[in-house]
């Protein structure tokens, strides 16, 4: 796989997002805790597929799932991420890699093309250690039909033979059906919620969304928490996190 070269910004609004040995405690022990549900939710699959999605922007779905990725790949396990978000792609952005190729050219490639090939030149290898990217590339006019397609499939297959996890960050499902487009190759969604924005009414156009699309729903993660002020949340929310104060 090749290694793509990294963008030389210095302006990063991601930066120190992600988790790190210097995360404060609350923040990785909530990964933790969902990165433990999503192997318990999957256990005895070879190689889960794991997508996010949220009701709409705003929730802080993308670094949510970038945070996800991570987290396993400090268990050393060889782990996939796919920024499926083709109409808002962020993980670039997040992990300062270069976009100019990656799953929009790998869906239109021709099915005379030999997909390892073209797989490895749309990989961003290592963005941290045991973590593979394949951001969006250019931005396609048709999302939703390549997210359906037989490359998307044969994509996925693909992949299931190089890492242990796999995840895809989607559009918001109450935007766009992008989400639900691949339920057949999703092991599990979850679903990004931002404390005191995302109302419960939001929440269920989601879930009935994915219900009607025949998409697995197997958790929910709360975001930007004021873990002083609504304590109330631990226990009704399985999974949560800590703000980073993103907008993804």
């Amino acid at each position: 796989m090749s290694e793509k070269r990294r963008h030389s910004g210095s302006e990063n609004f991601y930066a120190g997002k992600i988790i790190c040995s210097e995360t404060p405690f609350a923040v990785s022990e909530a990964f933790k805790t969902l990165r433990a549900n999503l192997m318990f939710s999957s256990a005895g699959e070879d190689c889960p597929v794991f997508g996010t999605t949220s009701a709409y922007s705003n929730t802080g779905k993308s670094i949510i799932t970038a945070n996800a990725a991570v987290s396993f790949s400090q268990l050393e396990k060889k782990v996939l991420l796919i920024d499926g978000d083709m109409r808002k792609p962020v993980q670039h952005r997040i992990f300062g890699c270069d976009n100019r190729r990656g799953l929009s050219e790998l869906l239109s490639c021709e099915k005379s093309q030999n997909i390892g090939d073209v797989f490895a030149n749309s990989v961003v290898s290592d963005v941290v250690p045991g973590l593979d990217l394949i951001p969006c590339g250019k931005t396609p006019p048709n999302p939703s039909e390549l997210l359906s397609s037989e490359n998307m499939s044969h994509l996925i297959e693909y992949a299931k033979g190089i890492y242990n996890i796999i995840f895809i960050d989607f559009p918001p499902i109450c935007n766009v059906v992008d989400a639900g487009v691949a339920a057949n190759l999703v092991t599990g969604y979850i679903i990004a919620i931002r404390s005191g924005e995302t109302d419960r009414r939001a929440v269920k156009a989601a879930v009935e969304q994915m219900k009607q699309m025949n998409a697995k729903i197997v958790g929910f993660v709360l975001n930007d928490v004021n873990l002083k002020t609504n304590g109330n949340y631990e226990g009704r929310y399985a999974k949560y996190y800590r703000s980073y104060g993103s907008r993804a």
